[in-house]
């Protein structure tokens, strides 16, 4: 019974492992007869496999057993001669990793480009009462041409249910929508039109006269956990990177708020340039973003929605602006219509976006605060406490996809309440009808946000302290080597603390030397100290054996960060475990066993223990 449990059990874990995929054995662009399955025939085939003709499959692609899942290979480039059009519901994805755990989605896409002035993909079913098909595109990179197209739609054209997953999308350049046209307009008549979602991933370089990043018929579009730099559109009200072009009805703009699907949240917005971010319209919701340093702010045009209710009309706001990091965006961060009612709070921001009446969530003014605490046009490395800077510069981490601005607390603070980021966001509703201010769940990296009281951070990132997942440092040298490696990956979120801020909160050392960045002690597990240590304030550690010992010195790094020297006393330190191993250069080399396949083999010496207990029962 066991086993008939245990091997159901593998079945339903590696299930997908069986699925039959279609497999794109091809880089060229092709339609012909032949063995072999491009990309171009592979979608073919899915959007016509009701067919009797193609039940068996399309010129080297797919049978009657196959999924609806494309595969490509890792690291490799498709480039299409012409769009590549989409009818039915499928999946076009990178080939997985083999690695187990794999933490580096996106890092080794296949890229999917373009060979001349035209798109990529046209998703249109053709029917506008049918319902959407859902076309997901996962891990991939989509790259467009370098020159305007003459269609809508530099990357995309949709008219569909899209869902796009740790992609990039870059160097789309049309008149509209320079990576993504989503097309439709609801009515009586047009029962469905386009949805976007899109989940981690970038948008870059992409160009257009309106929509650079995404034209939208209607405000059907949900980025989140996402980056959207360095795209250009043109300057003034109609130019804006995500356009919409027509807002929610008042019958539809509850169900969107509701479903809380339209809109962008947890991401990361800067270095755009030309017009604004994007333009508010009804039924979308703004939420938790740090969006910095673009050409423009935000052009706020959403109207008041009138509900009936018990016979009467009730008026309620139709768009929201919350939890947010919006400054220096150009001269305004925020323009609004003569008509505007989107709601503006508990942002970090400027006086032009404080509109709110005082019935609501407060916004925080940026005053005169530096932004960015160093870097090289905004990116690069942190500069070190005591040094200002509400933020740290974009960074990505290593074996990451995606980067981010990461929130700072200050050594000139004296309490927790003076950060102008850090717990000013709301989780829960203030008690009245007409908030939608809750924070997101999870910040822009996927780490679930505060839960223990109702305040959160505002931006994309939330300073998490977690202790739980603070992996072993050290190394492994030989004698007369000298370990160096780094602990910034364990620092929680903080950044070490300066010498002179840890004698400031802890009082002169009782040894009477100077302290250490941040604060550090050593505490030796089971040995005295067999070496000498120092730590700079990058996080960069060496350690210097005392003799050539042979064995390991095992001991803990207490440190102290930002983030942790507002907690009580009992937890202002975080433990690093660390182990160093030395050991003597080993030059032994047998002469006489070779086990790689010499005169005296493995196989010959299997076959000598086998002698050996032949001899032993014989006698």
């Amino acid at each position: 019974m066991f086993k008939r449990t245990l091997a159901c059990a593998l079945f339903a874990i590696t299930g997908h492992v069986y699925a039959a995929d279609i497999q794109v054995t091809t880089l060229v662009d092709e339609d012909k007869d032949d063995a072999v399955c491009s990309l171009r025939e592979a979608v073919f085939f899915l959007n016509n496999r009701t067919e009797e003709q193609y039940k068996n499959g399309y010129k080297g692609c797919g049978d009657k057993d196959s999924s609806s899942t494309i595969i490509l290979k890792r690291d490799q480039e498709y480039k299409l001669n012409s769009p590549i059009k989409i009818k039915a519901a499928m999946t076009i994805s990178t080939q997985a990793s083999t690695d187990f755990n794999d933490r580096k989605r996106g890092l080794n896409n296949a890229t999917i480009s373009v060979t001349g002035q035209h798109r990529l993909f046209d998703i249109d079913n053709g029917s506008v009462e049918d319902a959407l098909v859902v076309v997901n595109l996962k891990d991939l990179n989509l790259q467009g041409a370098s020159t305007q197209i003459d269609n809508n739609g530099g990357l995309i054209l949709n008219r569909e249910d899209l869902r796009i997953e740790y992609s990039r999308l870059i160097n789309g350049h049309a008149s509209k929508g320079g990576a993504i046209y989503n097309a439709g307009i609801l009515s009586n008549t047009q029962k469905t039109a386009g949805k976007l979602s899109i989940l981690n991933s970038i948008f870059q370089n992409n160009k257009a006269e309106q929509g650079a990043v995404i034209y939208s018929e209607m405000p059907r579009y949900l980025i989140s956990h996402s980056v959207i730099r360095d795209n250009e559109g043109v300057a003034g009200t109609d130019g804006a990177l995500l356009y919409v072009q027509t807002g929610f009805s008042d019958e539809t703009i509850g169900n969107s708020l509701g479903n809380r699907d339209s809109g962008i949240r947890n991401s990361t917005i800067f270095h755009n340039k030309g017009g604004f971010v994007a333009n508010i319209r009804e039924g979308m919701i703004l939420n938790n973003l740090t969006m910095i340093k673009n050409a423009a702010g935000l052009y706020l045009n959403s109207i008041d929605r009138v509900v009936v209710e018990d016979g009467k009309d009730n008026v309620y706001p139709s768009a929201y602006v919350s939890n947010s990091i919006i400054v220096e965006n150009g001269t305004q961060n925020c323009v609004a219509a003569s008509n505007d009612t989107t709601i503006v709070q508990s942002n970090l921001t400027t006086i032009e976006c404080d509109r709110n009446s005082t019935d609501r969530l407060p916004n925080f003014m940026i005053g005169n605060n530096k932004l960015i605490a160093g870097g090289v046009n905004d990116e690069g490395i942190c500069d070190a406490p005591p040094a200002d800077g509400l933020l740290c510069p974009y960074k990505i981490p290593k074996d990451q996809m995606l980067g981010f601005f990461k929130p700072r607390l200050l050594t000139s603070y004296t309490k927790l309440s003076d950060s102008l980021i850090v717990n000013k966001g709301r989780i829960y509703s203030d008690g009245t009808s007409f908030s939608l201010a809750s924070c997101e769940r999870t910040d822009q990296r996927g780490i679930n946000r505060t839960g223990y009281n109702e305040l959160c951070d505002l931006g994309a990132i939330e300073l998490v302290v977690d202790r739980s997942n603070i992996p072993i440092a050290g190394q492994d040298i030989l004698f007369k080597e000298i370990a160096k490696f780094s602990i910034s990956e364990s620092l929680a979120d903080g950044e070490l603390l300066d010498p002179a801020t840890c004698e400031k909160i802890l009082g002169k050392r009782s040894d009477g030397q100077a302290w250490r960045y941040g604060c550090l002690e050593v505490v030796q597990n089971q040995t005295p100290s067999k070496g000498t240590l120092t730590l700079d304030q990058d996080g960069n550690v060496t350690y210097i054996p005392h003799s050539n010992w042979h064995g390991a010195d095992m001991f803990k790094m207490r440190i102290i960060t930002t983030t942790t020297r507002f907690n009580d006393a009992s937890s202002n330190y975080i433990e690093i475990p660390t182990n160093i191993v030395q050991e003597p250069k080993n030059n032994f080399q047998s002469k006489t066993v070779n086990v790689s396949g010499g005169s005296v083999g493995l196989g010959a010496i299997l076959m000598l223990f086998g002698l050996m207990g032949l001899r032993r029962f014989k006698s």
